[in-house]
């Protein structure tokens, strides 16, 4: 029975996996990324998270205006996007509805980012 790779995905046997990656879910593989490599991949699945989240709070705003200043050109442009449709419609009931009949270019970048799959 193995450990969850956050990062990669995959499922490995105990021995890929450090001390420290035991605790915090990432294989030796994955550690010998550089950090900003791994922090793209972490952010970019908080980014999904929030869209799956019946509501995105206020603490979620503030950690995706965090990740809208990002370095990363990629998550920066991503966390703007779920920015603005969490100060839109932060609830998910009826969301792309909502954003269709209201605000169709907002739709049309979750679509082109491939966001709206979330």
């Amino acid at each position: 029975m193995g450990h969850y790779c956050r990062i990669c995905g995959r499922e490995r046997p105990n021995e890929q996996f450090s001390g420290k990656g035991h605790k915090i879910h990432v294989c030796k593989r994955c550690k010998a990324r550089p950090k900003s490599e791994r922090q793209a991949i972490e952010d970019k699945d908080d980014i999904f998270a929030f869209l799956e989240q019946s509501h995105i709070s206020e603490k979620n705003v503030v950690h995706l205006e965090r990740m809208a200043k990002s370095d990363n050109p990629q998550v920066a442009s991503l966390a703007a996007i779920v920015l603005d449709v969490a100060r839109v419609k932060p609830y998910k009931t009826r969301r792309l509805k909502f954003l269709a009949q209201k605000h169709p270019e907002l739709l049309g970048k979750l679509r082109n980012t491939g966001l709206i799959l979330a």
